[in-house]
């Protein structure tokens, strides 16, 4: 079992061998074969120690420790000084080489020009092995460059990872201001690549290395200038790294050439100055290229500088270059005589470098022959672009590289410039290439040919991919199923029964957490995750030994705790690790009272009594005490914030003992601070606490954090909590507590609940006002106001409340007002004062007036259930005279609101109180006259409104929305006015007005709807 499992599906790490270099064992990649292995290994385990065996083997195969990340984002670290994070939603498939055989490179942020122009050089196999064999002799200081450019090639010809770290090359690589690259910002690759070879040269230690390092890319040119008048010629030689070729009225690349031998014309007041015959004469004066490389590269100058705008833009002109050019005509040997007859001096295209975008930004990408190949396989070009590498067909080139314009298609007969093309051209001599074919036996396409490694840094690159390949195999489907399956195998191979040690059981819970946190948390598909804990839930089912293994795991890994908890992006991921959690400490709670964390022999017969003798480590004050370590982390992880607290608002929810420690532990006091934090006042809190500066500027920045289970935490915790006692200083006293099992506040703990208040005036309260506007949670929200409120007069807050209520309705727009409205239905149900009761009605009544287009459903659906309300501490029917008293304030803005159902819903309402009789809402004996005297001044109040709103000059009027608000004043008028007193014959002249006004635009209206010009809305110019 264990030889089939180290051959095939995870052979072991190899060990560094010195001298010689280390052979890697290749394990069984294909998945359905892994899945018959995996078969085999049961199959091999038949009783309950091979179980255990092949348990803590495959336990064995897990990482140990955190670790360095980079391998999950597909990335070859090279350098082990750098840190990664986990990626999350890992994929096996996008941290693979690419099927090319080649691994891309990491972009650092803005380094897509070093990763270009690296991929370019690393393709160059005899460049390459030079680099490879570099002699250094101190990789830390002096020629620190030097040593990561080997180890950066040997990882691209090595490594089996998607990409390789380039990190390390922009730590060493000075520029010539003396200072690090800056990663972040873009360079231009021809001045990288002249600063790059630079750097290079400085670090190789002998001359004959600088030489023959210098002559891959460099040559030498010839300036010349030669006299139309006398035999003279004169030359002074300088080196050259590229070819600088211009682009700008130039249409290919031989074109380009020709202009840069060809030189220039000296003559008239640019005449030359011959040192030989004393004389001015008419020169030419131009370069030739003496000594040519076998690797050419011609930067094409497709950047400019105009000096009168000071605007540097760039070339988009198209510019063609050949798939071979000959040199030779641009030899000063053939230009010193253009009769002689020279032997061809062929070059071949190998790489394009180009660039897309403007002067200001862009990116860089390359494309590059494999070579040497074979001649039979043709020619094969590959993508690099970053840490993707891709199959490239050479037949595109023209398109994706010579720039121009496009094509007109049968879409569009538009063209517009193409801002990609080819920034710098690679040749290789022809002659250099069959010399490489040579000393380099082609390998099949897909395979980089291999240059020989140190046997340090070849062993480093083994080591590292055997690793991978083993996390690789750890993420395999087939494995996942296989742990699935072990754990799930535990109960019937051990009749259901835990082992007398818990041996066998406590390998398999670690197991089960340690493959949850390192492997299936992080994968993409999370169905397996889900399947594990469902299989560990049913192990620590029945056994309280085992809920303590697995939640001492839990309290000893507080990284992984944050992993699972926190970090992990998924949310079912997040859910069922917390549901696994307070199954564990439920059990442990009803089965061991101890080793919970309490001194007593059952919590449950317990839990009324409040604060019991705690035992020291208890499992749940160490699990309290993590989670408090979190608080500082939680603003990082907006998205984990309901798994967080709806895991605290849980363990709370168990009793008053657990309510307790979570007190004890400030997360009452810490809650509050998280609530009122962005209040102005609390700046000496954030300087205090730099998280919550960190949190401010998240929400500023518009992060936004789910608040419903800290409100539920929070209405946990104050329930228990009496509101109205005295508060007690923490510095000096613990928590008392008090009748009925209830607590005290502490003084911070008052301050924070009822901050925004001082004694000289009152202000809205900061925590309730949060609470109610997120409306994350309406139902705790209720309890907790219902337990502000209860706790008047006692607390002396009530004040404050109301205005806080009140503040939350006066918004505009008023639609946003709801949960605040919701909040003064809680405060008039709950409040013993009759006058705060009748003081919120009439506000919110005044405050309807005020609402416009928005907000009626919410105004209307309050008045409808405060009117309900019956609270035998206040007087009897106060809340149905209160409605009703208030209808002028409220009843014309809802009778002209905007939709047709608040209008219609409304005076249904007003039929219900008023117009029908159909409720009490006296007991005095005087029931009609109070009825009609509201009814009068409703009717009086709307006619004011239909004349403020409709009758005024330019007025814009709805006339489908005025025929109710007319109904209702018709009827007031006919059943509640009597003619002959002079107010009432006023009143009646006046909504015989508004009748009159009315029925004109109604007809206005009708006969713009019959000439087809009606827009719903008639604009009053004047009505008599």
């Amino acid at each position: 079992m264990e030889r089939l499992l180290r051959a095939h599906l995870f052979p072991l790490i190899s060990e560094p061998m010195g001298e010689e270099s280390v052979s890697t064992t290749m394990p069984v990649l294909h998945s359905k074969t892994r899945a018959n292995l995996y078969g085999i290994v049961f199959a091999l385990c038949n009783d309950i120690g091979d179980y255990h065996r092949l348990l803590k083997l495959v336990r064995s195969l897990l990482p140990q420790g955190e670790g360095p990340q980079a391998w999950s984002w597909g990335i070859a670290q090279t350098a082990e000084d750098y840190s990664y994070d986990t990626n999350w939603s890992f994929e096996r498939s996008n941290t693979i080489r690419s099927p090319m055989g080649y691994p891309g490179l990491r972009n650092l942020t803005n380094t897509c020009y070093m990763n270009s122009l690296l991929t370019q050089l690393f393709m160059n196999v005899r460049f390459r092995g030079f680099m490879l064999d570099a002699d250094i002799v101190d990789s830390r200081h002096t020629q620190r460059l030097l040593a990561e450019t080997r180890t950066l090639f040997g990882y691209m010809q090595g490594t089996a990872l998607k990409a390789v770290d380039t990190q390390g090359i922009a730590d060493s690589l000075i520029n010539y201001e003396n200072t690090l690259i800056d990663v972040s910002v873009q360079m231009d690759v021809d001045e990288f690549y002249n600063l790059l070879f630079d750097r290079w040269e400085s670090q190789i230690l002998s001359d004959a290395g600088k030489r023959t390092f210098r002559a891959f890319y460099g040559g030498q040119l010839v300036q010349q200038i030669k006299s139309k008048e006398c035999p003279h010629i004169s030359e002074r030689e300088e080196p050259f790294s590229a070819i600088q070729c211009d682009i700008q009225g130039k249409t290919n690349l031989a074109e380009s050439l020709s202009a840069y031998v060809g030189g220039e014309i000296m003559e008239g007041d640019n005449k030359y100055s011959c040192t030989s015959c004393g004389t001015y004469v008419d020169a030419v004066k131009r370069a030739c290229l003496k000594d040519i490389p076998d690797n050419l590269i011609f930067h094409l100058k497709r950047f400019d500088y105009d000096v009168m705008t000071g605007i540097r833009h760039k070339i988009n002109d198209r510019f063609e270059f050949p798939e071979r050019i000959d040199m030779a005509p641009y030899s000063i040997e053939y230009l010193r005589d253009t009769e002689q007859s020279l032997a061809p001096d062929e070059f071949e295209l190998v790489g394009v470098l180009v660039h897309a975008g403007t002067a200001e930004s862009g990116h860089y990408y390359s494309f590059i022959r494999e070579r040497p190949t074979k001649p039979e396989q043709g020619a094969s070009w590959v993508e690099f672009n970053d840490a993707e590498v891709t199959p490239f067909n050479f037949s595109q080139i023209p398109d994706l590289c010579f720039g121009g314009v496009t094509e007109p298609t049968g879409y569009t007969a538009s063209t517009y410039s193409k801002t990609w093309n080819a920034y710098m051209l690679f040749y290789q001599r022809v002659r250099a290439s069959d010399v490489d074919m040579l000393q380099n036996s082609p390998l099949a396409l897909g395979a980089p040919i291999q240059k020989s490694l140190s046997p340090e840094l070849s062993d480093r690159i083994t080591i590292d991919n055997e690793r991978f390949l083993r996390k690789i195999c750890l993420y395999d489907s087939t494995h996942t199923r296989f742990a699935v399956s072990l754990l799930d195998r535990l109960r019937s191979i051990s009749n259901s029964c835990c082992s007398d040690d818990h041996a066998i059981e406590r390998d398999a819970v670690l197991f089960a957490l340690e493959y949850a946190d390192h492997v299936l948390s992080r994968m993409k598909d999370f169905t397996e995750f889900e399947k594990l804990l469902d299989a560990l839930i049913v192990v620590l089912r029945g056994c309280s030994v085992c809920c303590k293994l697995a939640l001492e795991w839990v309290v000893d890994n507080r990284n992984a705790f944050r992993n699972l908890l926190l970090r992990c992006p998924t949310t079912r991921v997040r859910r069922s690790f917390s549901d696994m959690l307070i199954r564990a400490l439920l059990y442990l709670r009803e089965s061991d009272a101890q080793e919970y964390g309490f001194d007593v022999d059952s919590l449950e017969l317990k839990s009324g009594d409040g604060v019991l003798p705690e035992t020291p480590c208890g499992i749940l004050q160490r699990l309290v005490c993590n989670m408090r370590e979190l608080w500082p982390l939680l603003h990082l992880h907006s998205r984990a914030w309901d798994d967080y607290f709806g895991l605290l608002g849980t363990i709370a929810a168990f009793g008053v003992p657990e309510i307790f420690v979570l007190l004890r532990e400030e997360f009452l006091k810490m809650c509050l601070e998280t609530l009122i934090i962005e209040a102005p006042g609390t700046k000496k809190l954030r300087m205090d606490n730099p998280h919550y500066a960190q949190l401010v500027r998240l929400l500023e920045k518009g992060r936004r954090y789910s608040l419903m289970n800290l409100v539920e935490l929070l209405q946990t915790l104050l329930l228990q909590l009496d509101l109205g006692a005295r508060s007690f200083d923490p510095t000096y006293l613990d928590r008392p507590q008090l009748d009925a099992g209830k607590f005290a506040l502490s003084s911070t703990e008052e301050m924070y609940l009822y901050y925004g208040t001082d004694s000289g005036r009152t202000r809205p309260l900061i925590f309730l006002d949060k609470i109610i506007t997120a409306n994350s949670n309406p139902v705790a929200v209720k309890k907790i106001l219902q337990a502000m409120v209860s706790a008047e007069p006692r607390a002396a807050h009530l004040t404050d409340i109301s205005k806080t209520i009140l503040n939350g309705i006066n918004i505009d727009p008023a639609e946003q007002a709801e949960p605040h409205l919701v909040a003064a239905l809680t405060f008039c149900e709950t409040t013993t004062s009759a006058a705060s009761a009748k003081d919120m009605i009439s506000q919110i009544a005044r405050e309807v007036d005020t609402i416009g287009t928005s907000g009626g459903p919410a105004h209307l659906e309050f008045f409808l259930q405060v009117r309900q309300l019956a609270d035998p501490r206040l007087p009897q029917r106060l809340f149905n005279k209160m409605v009703i008293r208030t209808v002028p304030q409220w009843g014309p803005p809802l009778l002209m609101y905007y939709e047709e159902s608040v209008r219609v819903q409304t005076v249904e309402f007003l039929k219900e109180l008023i117009f029908q009789h159909r409720i009490p809402t006296a007991d005095d004996g005087d029931e009609d006259g109070i009825l009609e005297e509201r009814a009068r001044a409703l009717c009086e109040a709307c006619i004011k409104r239909v004349q403020e709103n409709a009758m005024q000059p330019q007025s814009r009027v709805d006339v489908k929305s005025m025929e109710l608000i007319v109904d209702v004043i018709r009827h007031c008028v006919k059943t509640y006015f009597r003619a002959g007193t002079a107010e009432d014959d006023r009143v009646s002249e006046e909504a015989e007005a508004v009748n009159e006004a009315i029925s004109v635009l109604q007809v206005e209206e009708a006969e713009e709807a019959n000439s087809g010009n009606c827009s719903g809305l008639i604009v009053l110019e004047k009505l008599n």
